[in-house]
Order: C-alpha cells, then sequence, then structure tokens
C-alpha cells in the first residue's frame, strides 16, 4: 500500500502524492519533484539548520538568500566542489547547474557518500533520467531552478523523515556494452584491450561476453579457446550459481575471464534471453566489469539484450564516411528505441588516420553527440598484437594506443593510470620478445 497525502502542484491542483515513477512522469513539466513526508515542514524550520552545497559554482550568497527566505531558524551553510562528503550535515544539495560532465556519472560517483543523509538535487536542466535515478537513492527532491518558494519548502518537508538510501549488500558489475551499425571499426579489438587495461592495470575483476556471432573475434585475439560459450550457459536454464559460473569461464591471468560466441549453427536455437538475464544477475556479484563484444546487427536480439542492459554503450566509429553516417542513424535509433542518450559513448578509432577532408570537428557534428574518446591510429601495432594474440599492454605497453587505453579505463574507475608499471607485463613482453614463433603457432591452431 502507498502512504497517500494531498499536495498541492505547481498548477494549485490537489494531488494524491504517491512515491513512484508515474509521478514523476506526471510531475516533471513543472520542473520539480516533490516528494511525500509524514509530519509538517513547520514542525522542524525553527532548529539550526546544517548544510553542505557541493557546486562548481562560487554561489554562497545565493544559497544563504534562498535557504533563508524559507527557514526561520539559523543557518550553518558550506560550500564545496570536492565530491567527498566529510562534514556532517542535516542536507546536502548537490546543484550540477553549469555542469558540462555527464550529470548521472557524477550522481553515482557521489552516491555512496549520501548513504544515510538527506540531500536534494537541483539541475539548471531538466533531465527525467536524473530525476528517477535520485528517487532511487532516495533524493528529497529534484529541483529546477529557478524554483519556487513552495517547492523548497516541499522537499524540506521530509528532513525530518529517516533517509532512505541503503549501502548495497552485494557487487553490482558495471556492463560496458561495445556497438557498432557498420564492421572493421575495431569493436573486437576495442572490447579485448580495455578489458585486459582494466583487468592488468588496473586490478578490476572483468568479465568478457563474446556475443558477436559466430565471429569468435575475441577469443581468437586472445589465443584462447573458450572452455563455455553463451549457448552452454542458456543450457543450463536457471541452474547457474556463482561456482558454475567459476568453472564455465576461461581465464587470462588473474582477473580476466572470458565467455564465448556461438560455434555451430545449433548454438542459435539454445540462445533464452531469460537464460541470460540469470547469467547476467550471477556474473554481475563476481565481476566489477562486464564487457560485451557485440555484432553489428541492430536488430539481433541477443545484441539489443546487452544493450538494453548495458551501464555504458561504447559505439565504436572511424573516419570514413560510412562509418559516420551509419553511426548517426544508429544514435538517433538506439534513442528512439528509449535508450538513455548519456549511455551512449562514441569513440573514434584510428583518430589521426585522416582520409579525404575529414576531420574530429566534422566527425562530432555529424554525430550529432559529444565524443566520449579518441584511439590514436597504430595499425602495424594492431595487426602484431592480433597475429601474436596477445593484447597491446603485453606487445607495447609504452606505446601511445596502450597509453590512449589506460586513459579510456580511468574514466570507468575515476582513478588515475597507477605510476608503477607492472612486472607482471614486462615478464609477459619479454616472453613475448623469446618465442613470438611459438604464439604464432599456438594462433593458427584455430585455423
Amino acid at each position: 500500500m502507498f502512504n497517500k497525502k494531498i499536495i498541492s502542484n505547481s498548477r494549485g491542483c490537489d494531488l494524491p502524492h504517491i512515491y513512484s515513477l508515474g509521478l514523476v512522469c506526471r510531475m516533471f513539466y513543472t520542473g520539480t519533484l516533490l516528494l511525500p513526508s509524514h509530519l509538517t515542514y513547520l514542525d522542524i524550520k525553527q532548529k539550526m539548520l546544517k548544510v553542505t552545497v557541493i557546486t562548481q559554482q562560487n554561489d554562497t550568497k545565493y544559497w544563504q538568500d534562498t535557504l533563508g527566505n524559507v527557514w526561520e531558524g539559523p543557518l550553518d551553510i558550506s560550500l564545496q566542489t570536492s565530491h567527498e562528503v566529510k562534514k556532517p550535515a542535516d542536507l546536502i544539495i548537490l546543484d550540477f547547474s553549469g555542469i558540462e560532465a555527464n550529470t548521472h556519472e557524477l550522481l553515482t560517483d557521489i552516491s555512496p557518500s549520501l548513504v544515510g543523509k538527506h540531500f536534494l538535487i537541483v539541475s539548471d536542466k531538466k533531465d527525467a533520467d536524473l530525476a528517477i535515478e535520485g528517487i532511487r537513492l532516495g533524493a528529497i527532491g529534484f529541483l529546477v531552478k529557478p524554483f519556487k518558494r513552495f517547492e523548497l519548502i516541499s522537499s524540506l518537508d521530509r528532513l525530518h523523515t529517516a533517509p532512505t538510501g541503503q549501502i548495497p549488500t552485494k557487487r553490482k558489475s558495471r556492463i560496458i556494452t561495445m556497438i557498432s551499425y557498420k564492421g572493421g571499426t575495431g569493436v573486437s579489438t576495442a572490447t579485448v584491450n580495455l578489458a585486459y587495461t582494466l583487468s592488468n592495470v588496473y586490478q578490476k575483476k572483468t568479465l568478457i561476453v563474446d556475443a558477436a556471432g559466430f565471429s569468435n573475434h575475441a577469443t581468437v585475439l586472445l589465443n584462447i579457446i573458450p572452455k563455455c560459450t553463451l549457448a552452454d550457459i542458456c543450457k543450463q536454464g536457471k541452474d547457474i550459481d556463482e561456482q558454475y559460473l567459476t568453472n564455465a569461464v576461461s581465464t587470462i591471468g588473474k582477473n580476466l575471464a572470458i565467455i564465448g560466441s556461438y560455434i555451430k549453427i545449433s548454438d542459435v536455437n539454445d540462445i533464452n534471453l531469460n537464460c541470460l538475464e540469470n547469467f547476467l544477475e550471477i556474473a554481475s556479484e563476481v565481476y566489477d566489469y562486464i564487457l560485451v563484444d557485440t555484432s553489428t546487427h541492430l536488430l539481433d536480439e541477443v545484441s539489443m539484450f546487452f544493450i538494453q542492459k548495458a551501464s555504458d554503450l561504447l559505439l565504436m566509429t572511424t573516419f570514413d564516411l560510412l562509418a559516420i553516417r551509419d553511426n548517426r542513424f544508429y544514435i538517433q535509433t538506439l534513442k528512439d528505441l528509449g535508450i538513455s542518450e548519456h549511455k551512449i559513448k562514441p569513440i573514434i578509432n584510428r583518430q589521426d588516420w585522416y582520409i579525404g577532408s575529414l576531420e574530429p570537428e566534422l566527425i562530432q557534428k555529424q554525430l550529432n553527440h559529444t565524443i566520449f574518446h579518441a584511439l590514436p591510429n597504430d595499425w602495424n601495432l594492431c595487426v602484431e598484437s592480433a597475429n601474436y594474440g596477445r593484447p597491446l599492454l603485453e606487445v607495447a605497453p609504452n606505446s601511445q594506443l596502450a597509453t590512449s587505453y589506460k586513459i579510456l579505463a580511468g574514466k570507468f574507475t575515476k582513478s588515475d593510470i597507477p605510476v608503477q608499471e607492472s612486472n607482471n607485463i614486462l615478464e609477459k613482453k619479454a616472453e613475448l620478445t623469446d618465442d613470438k614463433q611459438a604464439k604464432k603457432k599456438g594462433i593458427l591452431n584455430w585455423f
């Protein structure tokens, strides 16, 4: 049962206030999200209110005037730019106004510091996805500047209730699905090298899911024959658990594992989306990151499944006209299918490989989407890496391309590249130099 309370929205209508996503949709057009309460704001507004405002703007006077207009008791307001909340506060205000960065990612980064605290989200833009995510995390309100006095009062009315944010009891993977509408843009290569960087440089438990049809490029690029495929996973139905998954994956080093794609035509008939859902739920409790290599078929149900489940969609494109045109269509199609725009992150591959008159500025304009990252061109290194079944970080750990993958991985881990170079990587590079022919024979066993 929902606890109902009669409130007034910005148009003066009395509404039963139900804490639901439907309410967000009905009230979002007013520019504010009003949340329910059990007591009244009048009962507590005489007390001292300690407020921490996380903002990139120097607007102390604005918040003193704004809060002083609705709070009769003394106020202790402090502003900070750091996302880590250390100072005790009755209310934390997350002011995302003027921030060009992805506010959804910022909220995710800050959320561990918000557990057990009252917090209010303020923005200068209407963003339904951000408002819904705020509800899920336990925000007392979502206000869009310039907001009205009664809208702020309605949010402050929940200060006396217990905070609803909770610490997750289980690990939850960040699912990164690699996509492109056109072949030849380097999706599989990027999947393997980003996964290897996350697992070896940043020491994150990472799983590669090869869902790119019969190509099995991810497993070939790592020179490994998978013990288990997606079809094998689906045959297990609901019987998958953590122990089964641990035995089913093929491991590359301490932190990287892989599940292979189809091998036989009959494998397609064994794919079941309910089984994939169960597999992904189990895997999300085991790994920090799950990277999915997909095919270039928009209507492929397996690819669409992993697109819909993704935390991030890395859209690979290159400097050729066909890739740009196709991926512009792909971005718009994903939006039309209901995929949140903030999840789509275009990556330019082979950035300095200029063809004709195409330049980065033109690509961003044509895609109509902010470029998330650019990988430099090193065709010879990529070919050498693929031929020997070794990630770029092993073949040439100090190359410009390997460094770019470290920077890309750091955008997800939110940490700097570790200063010390892994002895493991140096040892493997020496091994590669001494035994290239042996490794070449190993990968040729695939064919």
